[in-house]
């Protein structure tokens, strides 16, 4: 059986690309992407066949050639040689084609369609507005041919994401949770310094951590992350030497920042899943969250971490009250919790998945 993974590009460090890669490897499947970065090539081992349908055209067109070019690409791509085809991401899905075996696996839909386009409309400059425009006028449509025709299985990867499929396409779908290798991860120390790990975007709310950090000049903190937002972040901390910015690391110095930082920090809005959390308590570290979307199914407030509103004030409030006891108590908690969203285990709902079709 000849399996392909469709996914929207493999350019950019996140929880998504480890997913789609490992879901690859896992289940033998080809890679179809638009855009394939060496930075991705030498950041995980990728066993599987990557078909590059084009990169992006021009560095300056980057950041919007997600919105523009690559759906165009994947609309006019035609593929016949698999036998299942498995789409993650957005702009991908709009290569399936009718009476073909399609199965999303939503990470959760369009975000600039449906439950963030008034935010990111309100909340960016004039030229992104246009982009997004454009992106909406053109798109939003197709969107929502192609799930209500071309796909008879979707798979959400949290219940947050199956209410979004049901409110935006009408559509039912089955729960399977994205997964993390837990067995990478470890605990080595209960260290000094707060950790927070994400894609500098404004939608991810670094910046929120960023500001409150300025004003815990006691308290250290490690941002990991580049994207559109680091000039941004790296305004907000100049000349605040309790903060740090790193965007170019390995996979194993990431690791070894979880095992030994104090704890982990993550305030997305309404996010779709979140490895973040999933991986600082892999490494028996508790995850302070956002109390909202995917995180609400991660993390179990008060025992492997704590849900808290995205606010400056509630940020202050839970580090200045942290000690290194009550994060040696929910240690074992961390790791028993991280284990349920294990791949091996995860990867089993697929094989299973994939028999019956």
């Amino acid at each position: 059986m000849k399996i392909a993974i469709y996914y929207d590009s493999l350019v950019g460090k996140g929880g998504a690309e480890k997913v789609v890669i490992e879901l690859a490897n896992k289940l033998k499947a080809d890679i179809i992407c638009s855009g394939v970065s060496s930075e991705i090539k030498n950041w995980l081992p990728i066993k599987r066949r990557i078909i590059n349908i084009g990169n992006l055209t021009h560095k300056y067109s980057i950041p919007f050639s997600f919105f523009i070019e690559i759906p165009i690409r994947f609309l006019l791509y035609k593929n016949d040689n698999y036998d299942i085809n498995i789409f993650l991401g957005t702009s991908s899905i709009f290569a399936a084609k009718k009476d073909k075996i399609n199965i999303w696996f939503c990470f959760t839909p369009n975000r600039l369609l449906y439950d963030l386009k008034e935010w990111k409309l309100r909340n960016n400059s004039f030229i992104k507005k246009i982009f997004f425009q454009a992106h909406i006028l053109a798109f939003k449509n197709i969107d929502q041919k192609i799930i209500k025709n071309n796909f008879t299985t979707i798979i959400a990867q949290t219940e947050h994401v199956k209410e979004r499929i049901l409110k935006y396409y009408g559509k039912d779908s089955q729960v399977i949770y994205s997964f993390l290798d837990v067995t990478k991860y470890s605990f080595n120390k209960i260290g000094d310094y707060f950790l927070t790990v994400s894609r500098l975007m404004p939608e991810k709310r670094v910046d929120l951590i960023a500001r409150t950090f300025t004003k815990l000049k006691k308290h250290q903190l490690i941002i990991v992350g580049d994207g559109s937002e680091k000039s941004n972040i790296l305004n907000i901390i100049k000349g605040h030497s309790n903060i740090t910015l790193l965007s170019d690391i390995s996979e194993k110095k990431l690791i070894d920042l979880y095992a030994n930082c104090f704890a982990v920090i993550y305030m997305p809005i309404r996010e779709d899943f979140g490895l973040v959390p999933l991986e600082a308590m892999a490494s028996g570290k508790i995850c302070i969250a956002a109390n909202e979307g995917g995180c609400i199914e991660t993390v179990i407030d008060k025992k492997t971490g704590f849900l808290i509103d995205a606010t400056e004030r509630s940020i202050i409030k839970i580090v200045k009250r942290l000690n290194k006891q009550h994060v040696a108590i929910m240690r074992r908690n961390c790791i028993l919790q991280a284990n349920k969203f294990d791949t091996e285990r995860i990867i089993k709902l697929w094989e299973n998945l994939i028999k019956n079709k």
